[in-house]
């Protein structure tokens, strides 16, 4: 009987699939945190930043970023806690605080050193918590109390085998192995329950309206009032399960971590909800640590990574990780029945059951499923069956229906779509059948629109085809490609109130009930353009509204009745969180106004209702510079920066402390001194900036939170400085070197234009001397020219005299010679007297001399300075030289015969001092 029961709940295991619809979980693994494995204790700043004592030390994590500070002494971090604005945490013989610097970093103090706290030998800290003013570290033999008032520790416990600490209200417990658990009542233990009354160590506590509850390590759940304990649950699994980490949720229960059974989150009367371990989505089954944040969500520190646990969100999640229902492509609620339609057959919940079970016939690919005047068709590759309740009926055998739509006009008659073209289902005494094939069109029809005697068939890769079919659906009589649309993969065709709709990546085509064509509707297609195209698969809602799949988000497209326009909401979940098959997207809507979106792994449940806007605050976390020659650091976040010139990257971090799964968290920023406007959103939180120039620089950055722009902003402002030749110093040199040089090159301007200036008037003032010497020489020379003129014609008159003067007196001599020949007379005599006077007359000379100093007046002055011994007779010989006159001219001029002038010449000679080479004549000439 066992070896059967076993088989039977073996078989059974297969054909039931556990309808677990869990929160979304997060993992983090190791790799992504970059510390150890195990993570011991969790707390929450005020800031809403996260710390997990982990193997290698304190991890913070603020949603975008993790740090990880290591343990001083390189022991395993075991505790953590946050109290007024410090970090406590504990690890192996030490315990203290890490404090916020400027820069974004934590700084560790340890109390241990600092205070020369007395400790135990190879003591571990385990926990630590806060009670008003108070901190308290507990290991497993002492509970110390630190007042960080006056700095000050002292030991208020010490007991072997102390477990846990608990504050539950305003009163603080501790459990000891094999003790039991203890109160501290004004500074001293007090045992309020034996260890024999509970099964196990205590591992949670918390408040409760009748009481104080506990959870044990046994997972039994007791509740403790006016000194009486009760026994709520015990464990409701087969096997024994072991609790390590307990933690009060909203409402009245437990989130339980267990050693080996990942976690369980129960009610207040000790009833399981739902377990999510390592086969459902947690990342490991040891739950060391649980922690509610201050969004009342779950953190879990593992033996093996950090989960989150997603208690708020809007979503649920059924993920089949045991591949047994296979890819959802349709799910449908019907008659209270949830069914799931996936490529390894069709599954039903029935109500008030956990379970989904397999409905036997319906093996292999469920294409569809449809609702039509209350009964449920199901598309299948095997053909079309009818569902009720757990029974599948096959009514037609033709492979591969994709789709079925009622007929117009009759509830008899349904049109469904096939591998090989349209067939049509008749009803008949209640019974519905194939009736006939549509002759005349053998393609593929996935996707279906019956308008009145039209059909609209969509064929993924040859597009749109328009049918005109007989008035008995028995014939296709004519059918043509739509040009005008196209063609496209993942495209869909519906009909919306009397217009037909047809999505294709290109955008979505409409043709309305007065029009005979299709036409490219813009506002629409923009709806899908801005979000990205995924798929064109439209879900109806009904003849006003439907939904479509973007990349980016889901899309419900409202149409306005009264003008006929498009209004679209978008709920921002990425594809990537959906995981829906492209193309064979479902979307229905529950009984309880939840949508269930079916996914490749199971499905989503999806609360529609409004709630508040996360806000979306961004907060810079850490500003990081390097220099060219590869050095980092810090900067200081309270206040403005100043960086060297050196520096070629500036690195900002930042975060939105915003944990929820489903979220989309984008970013923006805006570089004042460097852009003119806001960037392209983006998903990363950092932003690098490289070889910015020198000048002043603030950063603004934004969130845009699923798709939502929030208001607050967070700045830093920094300064590049410029190079010393661009420094305020360099700048004044400058300015004294321009100035400087400005006032060297007035000087120089003003010499040179000073210096041009009087060259000019020098060269002005020569120009006027060149023309006064010019006009001089013009006067001398005509004055010289004058003087030539009387000079030579008183040398015509000198020479006139002088041949006149020759003339007369050789004419004088010939008469004297002639009378010299006539007989000697009285009258002879006479006349001989009177020419001999003529011929020496002083009168002729005083004449001549007065012509010849006319003609050259300084002569006389200059042989006279020159020899002063010379007699008038010498000087008149000297005239008569310079006149360049032979001896023969001059013997008549002194009335002697030429030998006497040659005499005359050479006395004249000596007088002078002249050598017998030197020429007389040429020697007066050049006096």
């Amino acid at each position: 009987m066992k070896v059967f029961l076993f088989i039977a709940s073996f078989f059974f295991s297969f054909l039931l699939v556990q309808a677990q619809e869990l929160p979304p979980v997060r993992n983090f693994s190791p790799a992504t945190y970059g510390a150890e494995n195990q993570n011991w204790k969790i707390a929450q700043s005020e800031d809403r930043n996260l710390f997990f004592a982990n193997n290698q030390g304190l991890l913070e994590y603020n949603g975008e970023h993790w740090y990880l500070y290591p343990t001083p002494n390189e022991s395993i971090m075991r505790s953590v806690e946050w109290h007024e604005d410090r970090v406590y945490t504990g690890s192996y013989m030490d315990f203290g605080y890490w404090e916020r610097q400027n820069d974004g970093t934590l700084t560790y103090t340890s109390m241990v050193d600092s205070l020369n706290v007395s400790i135990l030998e190879d003591e571990q800290f385990w926990d630590i918590i806060s009670s008003e003013s108070i901190v308290l570290i507990q290991s497993l033999s002492r509970i110390y109390a630190y007042n960080p008032e006056d700095k000050t520790v002292q030991t208020v416990v010490e007991k072997q085998g102390l477990t846990k600490i608990f504050k539950v209200g305003n009163g603080i417990y501790f459990h000891v192995t094999g003790q039991g658990l203890y109160q501290i009542v004004s500074g001293q233990p007090q045992l309020i329950i034996k260890q024999d009354l509970i099964d196990g160590n205590v591992i949670g506590m918390r408040d409760s309206d009748r009481g104080i509850k506990l959870v044990t390590a046994a997972n039994s759940l007791y509740i403790f009032e006016n000194d009486s304990l009760e026994l709520i649950s015990t464990n409701q699994f087969f096997r024994p399960v072991t609790v390590y980490s307990a933690v009060a949720i909203e409402g009245d229960g437990f989130a339980v971590g267990t050693i080996s059974n990942g976690l369980l989150v129960m009610d207040g009367a000790g009833v399981v909800d739902y377990q999510i371990n390592q086969s459902n989505g947690l990342s490991n089954n040891t739950v060391l640590s649980v922690f509610v944040d201050a969004d009342d969500n779950l953190w879990a520190g593992l033996d093996n990574g950090i989960d989150y646990i997603n208690l708020t969100s809007r979503f649920k999640t059924f993920i089949d990780r045991e591949g047994k229902l296979g890819t959802i492509y349709d799910a449908i609620y019907h008659k209270e029945h949830l069914y799931l339609g996936s490529n390894q057959g069709l599954y039903v919940r029935p109500p008030n059951q956990k379970t989904f079970e397999f409905i036997e016939g319906t093996k292999g690919q469920v294409w569809s499923l449809k609702e039509i005047d209350g009964t449920l068709f199901c598309g299948h590759n095997l053909g079309t069956f009818i569902i009720d309740g757990k029974i599948a009926t096959q009514i037609a055998f033709e492979e591969g229906t994709w789709d079925v739509q009622p007929l117009e006009g009759t509830t008899d008659l349904i049109l469904q779509g096939n591998y090989s073209g349209l067939f049509v289902l008749q009803r008949e005494n209640n019974t519905w059948s194939l009736r006939n094939k549509l002759e005349g069109f053998d393609i593929s029809s996935k996707d279906l629109v019956i308008d009145g005697q039209q059909i609209f068939v969509g064929h993924e890769y040859k597009g749109l085809y328009e049918l005109d079919v007989s008035d008995d659906f028995r014939t296709v009589e004519n059918y043509k490609l739509i040009d005008a649309v196209g063609t496209g993969i993942n495209s869909d065709v519906i009909q919306l109130g009397g217009d037909v709709l047809y999505s294709t990546p290109r955008g979505i085509y409409v043709k309305t009930e007065t029009s005979d064509s299709f036409k490219k509707n813009e506002v629409l297609s923009s709806f899908i353009e801005s979000n990205g195209y995924t798929s064109g698969k439209m879900i109806k809602i009904n003849e006003g509204s439907f939904w479509m799949f973007s990349d980016q988000s889901l899309i419900q497209i409202n149409k306005e009745p009264i003008n006929d326009t498009f209004e679209a909401k978008n709920i921002l979940i990425p594809h990537f969180k959906r995981s829906e098959t492209k193309g064979y997207e479902s979307l229905i809507q529950l009984p309880n106004q939840n949508y269930l979106i079916a996914t490749s792994q199971g499905y989503l449940l999806w609360d529609n209702k409004d709630t508040e806007e996360v806000k979306g605050k961004v907060v810079i976390d850490r500003v990081r510079i390097s220099n060219r020659n590869g050095s980092s650091k810090l900067l200081d976040l309270d206040q403005n920066n100043s960086m060297d010139h050196r520096t070629n990257a500036v690195e900002f971090f930042f975060h939105v402390t915003d944990y929820n799964v489903f979220d989309s968290v984008k970013y923006q920023y805006f570089l004042d001194g460097d852009s003119d406007s806001w960037s392209n959103v983006f998903e990363k939180g950092s932003i690098l900036f490289e070889n910015l120039s020198h000048g002043d620089y603030q950063l603004r950055l934004r969130s845009v939170v699923n798709g939502s722009l929030a208001e607050d902003e967070a700045v830093f402002s920094f300064t590049i400085e410029p190079p010393f030749y661009f420094s305020r110093t360099a700048i004044v040199i400058y300015v004294i070197i321009i100035l400087g040089i400005l006032f060297l090159m007035g000087r120089i301007f003003r010499w040179y234009y000073n210096r041009k200036r009087n060259l000019d008037l020098e060269k002005q003032r020569q120009q006027m001397e060149l023309n006064l010497l010019k006009s001089q020489k013009d006067i001398a020379d005509l004055k010289n020219k004058q003087l030539n003129s009387d000079i030579e014609s008183r040398n015509r008159d000198l020479a006139i005299k002088t041949m006149a003067m020759i003339r007369k007196n050789e004419t004088l001599n010939q008469l004297r010679g002639e009378l010299d020949n006539l007989p000697t007379t009285q009258e002879s005599k006479s006349l001989k007297k009177m020419l001999d006077k003529s011929l020496n007359s002083k009168q002729d000379w005083v004449a001549f001399e007065e012509a010849f100093n006319n003609a050259d007046k300084d002569f006389f002055k200059k042989i006279k300075e020159k020899h002063p011994n010379l007699t008038s007779g010498d000087l008149r010989l000297c005239v008569y030289l310079r006149l360049n006159l032979s001896s023969k001219e001059i013997a008549p001029l002194l009335n002697i015969s030429p030998r006497s002038v040659e005499i005359k010449r050479y006395r004249l000679r000596k007088k002078m001092g002249l050598s017998r080479d030197d020429s007389l004549t040429g020697y007066i000439v050049e006096i």
